[in-house]
């Protein structure tokens, strides 16, 4: 399943397959809160499932994808490597390059004609008074944030993430020496 849906971002990204591709024969281990796959890259740069052993695991927790949508170089920074490092560097930093292509997406279900008036007129919210009206949002989002303390400041909610990631690390620590006294 992850291979699947990673290989829909990289049908878009001939950038981020072309890296994976000079990788070819590798395998790596990704891990994330709903999925873990040990996944193999082919030759033209797409994934495959892989019962081979991993060179590489990337541990991509929850925080990383909290953490991302608004800081995308501190969520990487996240990312957990181990085995080859040069190799999981090489595959992250390919896999950061993906980005979802919503108006191919939304053409599938909509067609294509639907899909691109959909993609004009966000684009026109996109413009002068998507500017306007972005203002106005992100000033309200400060007032709930900073003055009725309603809405976590972003720091706070990486703090916060990285705390529930030594709280489980630190769980999972106590689980294998409560196993070892076993």
């Amino acid at each position: 399943m992850l291979a699947a849906v990673l290989n829909r971002l990289l049908a878009h990204s001939p950038v981020a397959q072309s890296e994976l591709a000079a990788q070819s024969g590798c395998t790596v281990r990704i891990e994330t809160p709903l999925k873990n796959e040990t996944l193999v890259m082919m030759p033209d740069g797409l994934l495959a499932h892989s019962e081979a052993p991993p060179e590489a695991t990337l541990v991509l927790s929850l925080s990383f994808f909290i953490v991302r949508t608004h800081d995308p170089a501190t969520a990487a920074q996240q990312i957990e490597l181990s085995g080859d490092a040069a190799l999981g560097g090489r595959v992250a930093h390919a896999l950061s390059l993906l980005r979802w292509d919503a108006a191919e997406d939304l053409s599938e279900l909509v067609g294509d004609v639907l899909a691109n008036r959909l993609v004009k007129l966000a684009g026109v919210f996109g413009g002068i008074p998507g500017a306007i009206g972005g203002r106005l949002v992100k000033s309200y989002a400060e007032y709930l944030r900073d003055e009725r303390g309603i809405l976590a400041h972003p720091v706070e909610v990486g703090r916060w993430a990285n705390g529930v990631n030594a709280l489980s690390r630190g769980v999972t620590e106590l689980e294998n020496r409560v196993q070892h006294l076993e």
